[in-house]
This record gives C-alpha cells, structure tokens and sequence, in this order.
C-alpha cells in the first residue's frame, strides 16, 4: 500500500468525518447561544437591580424619617 492509495482510504474519510462533527458541534454552539439568550430575559439586568436597591434606600430613609418625627412628638 503506498501513501497515495493510504491517503485516499484513510485520511480523506477521517478529514470529512472530523469536518462533519465540527459542524454538528458548531451548530449545537449556536443552538445552545440562542437559548442562553432566551433565558437571559427571564433575569434582572444590573441596571434594574441599582433602581429597586435606590427605592428601598429611600424607603428606608422615609421610615427612618417618620419614627424621628414620631419619637419628637412623644417627647
């Protein structure tokens, strides 16, 4: 058997069979991509986060407020 008759019965279908997988897996990448991206929206951004953590900070600040002012009333 010489190297041109072994490249052509091993190699050549080895290369396609590892083109054909890295396609298969690519395809999974992008698949896996577009559901990751899908189930991003169900969770809250940085920016949605800092704005309900400043409400609560001035909730806070109002109660703290509001007892100051009760507790003057009562003295």
């Amino acid at each position: 058997m010489d190297w041109l008759q072994f490249l052509q019965i091993i190699c050549v279908p080895a290369f396609g069979w590892l083109f054909f997988k890295l396609g298969e897996i690519r395809k999974e990448l992008e698949d896996f991509k577009v559901e990751v991206a899908k189930e991003a929206k169900n969770y809250a951004t940085n920016e949605a986060i800092l704005r309900v953590e400043s409400k609560i900070d001035g909730l806070r600040d109002l109660i703290i407020d509001e007892l100051k002012k009760t507790a003057k009333r009562r003295v």
